[in-house]
């Protein structure tokens, strides 16, 4: 009973990082890494990983004879993309004083790069990723403790590791050793160390993501596919530290009033489309979430297109302008780009924007959630699953009205989104969830950012396809500031 609510478009801007890292700054860099974060680094960075263990230890010894700058080495050597490589690296190990001073905010990098998900990477080889994971997860013990499995199987085993702290290090070496392999067609190896990693206790979330990588099922590796180049839409996921600070509370806006409108698409007047069983569960869900923080809700049923586009056209004369925050939830079936309207009629998400953002509500925080299909593609990771399968806007609009905006998405763009028939769908669910358990008034963007770990880590089967996953995402960020929910009071 697991259903979706239906081709990737990858096409965000990924490069702002060449505008923000140049070689002159490398050395900056490096001053602020310590020699681990250092090698980390350059485990996620190489794609070479059959020589990548003669690369990266003639570079250690280098350093520890001469205290050169290892990365300038290896990028001088390595130049292919190592702008992008570099700043995800610098994301996933987490150095957040090398991100402030580069002048980015982390929360937001921490949204685009999902950091400590195994499933997800852009630019970085994902399994090396998901291996580094590993290295953190390992506490000093368990890290001699795998070492010890490992040379029982590689009888002669480097001298030079001996007393090497370095676990991607020897990682490397068994690599070198096709004792585990990671290859430049995305295939891997990695039954010798899963058969160890499976004898040490509390790791079998990471041990089931690493056999995934290995059948090459349940992951995001998105590294290899050309992304057209976007400027304006980096902006939605990199924001500037001085322009917005999530941890700085005088930047984040109290929500005292708000108004929250559901359209939920249930059934649908031709046969394309199958009714979206569990969307009222969902619905309720939504109800009960938003009343709890005392906000106005209005429900709409199966809208057709020309009334949905009306309905939020007319926002500020329905419902007034008097919020701090409006919320437009869509429960749909969907397609690359937008939603589906009863009568089977595609919506593009720019003509809800275009509806939703009046210039009487430009002080208003305006954000559309939409739990809908945005193409075809199965991520792969319980049963009962199942799916949620152009207006000409070139008139003259004051573009203030597109401010404090944004849409949170239940999948990446191309890909299907989860419903169950009984229970709800994972997005609306998790999103719900998090909002009412949120200790000390949870944040927008906090709610976000566990809604994307939590839904990324969930898996399924549907249509007999096992390890179905989901991943959502932010897109057109426009907020000016973060913002805080008030207090959850559950319903009686």
């Amino acid at each position: 009973m697991l259903s979706i609510d239906a081709l990737p478009n990858l096409a965000l801007n990924n490069d702002i990082s060449k505008e923000i890292l140049n070689k002159d700054i490398l050395w900056k860099i490096e001053n602020d890494c310590d020699i681990d974060e250092k090698i980390s680094i350059l485990f996620l960075m190489i794609t070479d990983y059959m020589d990548g263990f003669k690369i990266i230890y003639d570079l250690l010894k280098i350093h520890q004879e001469n205290k050169t700058y290892i990365l300038t080495e290896f990028i001088n050597k390595y130049p292919q993309n190592w702008k992008n490589k570099l700043l995800e690296a610098i994301c996933i190990i987490q150095n957040l004083q090398i991100i402030r001073k580069l002048g980015l905010s982390f929360n937001y990098l921490n949204l685009f790069y999902l950091p400590k998900n195994r499933l997800f990477s852009r630019y970085v080889n994902l399994t090396a990723k998901c291996l580094y994971l590993l290295c953190e997860t390992l506490s000093e013990d368990k890290i001699k403790l795998l070492l010890q499995y490992v040379k029982t199987d590689i009888i002669e085993y480097n001298v030079n590791l001996k007393d090497s702290d370095f676990l991607e290090l020897h990682m490397l070496y068994w690599m070198q050793e096709n004792y585990i392999s990671i290859n430049l067609d995305g295939t891997v190896k990695l039954e010798n160390l899963l058969k160890h990693l499976k004898k040490i206790e509390d790791l079998e979330s990471i041990y089931d993501d690493l056999k995934n990588h290995e059948n090459h099922r349940d992951v995001l590796d998105i590294q290899h596919i050309n992304t057209s180049i976007n400027t304006s839409q980096l902006q939605t996921f990199f924001i500037k530290e001085h322009k917005i600070s999530l941890n700085n509370e005088e930047n984040i806006r109290k929500i005292k009033k708000g108004l929250c409108i559901i359209i939920n698409q249930m059934f649908f007047m031709g046969e394309k489309y199958e009714i979206r069983f569990g969307t009222e569960t969902d619905c309720m869900k939504l109800l009960e979430t938003f009343k709890g923080f005392n906000f106005i809700t209005k429900e709409f049923n199966n809208l057709k297109k020309d009334e949905i586009l009306k309905m939020l056209e007319d926002i500020p004369k329905t419902f007034g302008v008097d919020y701090d925050c409006i919320f437009v939830c869509i429960l749909s079936h969907g397609y690359e780009g937008g939603i589906i309207s009863a009568d089977e009629k595609e919506v593009k998400t720019e003509e809800i924007e275009y509806k939703f953002c009046s210039i009487e509500l430009k002080d208003v925080i305006k954000i559309v959630i939409i739990q809908a299909c945005q193409g075809k593609i199965i991520g792969q990771v319980e049963d009962s699953l199942v799916t949620d399968g152009f207006i000409n806007c070139n008139i003259s609009k004051n573009i203030l009205s597109y401010r404090n905006f944004c849409i949170f998405m239940s999948t990446i763009q191309g890909f299907v989104s989860m419903r169950h028939k009984e229970k709800g769908s994972w997005f609306i669910q998790e999103f719900c969830n998090i909002l009412q358990n949120g200790k000390d008034k949870i944040t927008f963007l906090q709610a976000v950012s566990k809604t994307i770990d939590a839904v990324g880590e969930k898996k399924g089967v549907l249509n007999g396809i096992n390890s179905v996953a989901q991943l959502p995402e932010i897109k057109s960020y426009r907020l000016s500031s973060d913002f805080q929910f008030p207090e959850y009071q559950a319903q009686v």
